[in-house]
């Protein structure tokens, strides 16, 4: 199965506030695109995974556009699954501030052409980056808790682009020097790196004792706010 040029499959959109990150706290328009090229072990959308993970759409350019023009937030999330795994510049509506969460192991201003397990295939162009720096990249590397593997080159791309931020996702001290022995192996700068906690309760949100450890370090704490207010409640 191959996409047709210029088709993105899009699991959900809707209205919430941006829970974690730079921009935490921000109303926005979510559109979480289907399909991702990891399998993180504390994925909290396992459902955008691949074909049979969940329901999709299948919408064309001019449709995803429709959405975002329609909507009267000013801040639009392209989230997933990945979304760099589609072409994000030619989504773009004027007068909107654009926003990707991405794992950060594809290089967006190369093409594209990727084949899942399932025999979906996956092509774009590269993407224009005169569009895409406007945008606000927020780059997830995964750590071995995830038990997924960094992608070297692509996480030293996104060390050297002025705007990517880094969120990484701890359990514990021992992520915490993972994290650290990462920003130095890729000359990171720690003033752009966000930590947050791995989890779907509030409970798992409060540790103020890792957080201390997080703040003594130098690094900015993210908080999960969707998770704190909603849970794992899909649409929040």
């Amino acid at each position: 199965m191959e996409a047709i040029k210029e088709t993105y499959y899009l699991s959900e959109y809707f209205s919430s506030i941006q829970g974690e990150g730079n921009y935490a706290g921000t109303l926005s328009l979510f559109l979480r695109f289907h399909f991702c090229n990891l399998t993180c072990s504390w994925c909290d959308s396992k459902y955008t995974w691949n074909l049979k993970s969940g329901e999709y759409e299948t919408l064309l350019q001019n449709e995803i556009r429709t959405i975002i023009s329609e909507s009267t937030n000013y801040h639009v999330i392209f989230t997933g699954g990945e979304p760099s795994l589609y072409s994000l510049d030619k989504l773009v509506v004027p007068g909107k501030k654009y926003h990707v969460e991405s794992n950060g192991t594809i290089i967006p201003t190369e093409p594209l052409d990727i084949v899942f397990g399932d025999s979906l295939r996956i092509t774009r162009a590269a993407m224009d980056e005169n569009i895409i720096k406007t945008f606000n990249w927020v780059i997830s590397p995964k750590l071995s808790n995830s038990r997924q593997r960094l992608n070297e080159q692509s996480l030293r791309f996104w060390a050297g682009k002025e705007y990517s931020v880094f969120k990484f996702v701890i359990r514990n001290t021992a992520d915490l020097i993972e994290v650290t022995d990462t920003i130095k192996q890729f000359a990171i700068d720690r003033k752009k790196v966000y930590i947050a906690l791995e989890g779907q309760t509030l409970e798992s949100q409060i540790k103020p004792e890792l957080v201390d450890l997080i703040m003594e370090q130098g690094y900015n704490f993210s908080p999960r706010l969707h998770v704190m207010l909603w849970g794992a409640k899909r649409g929040k």
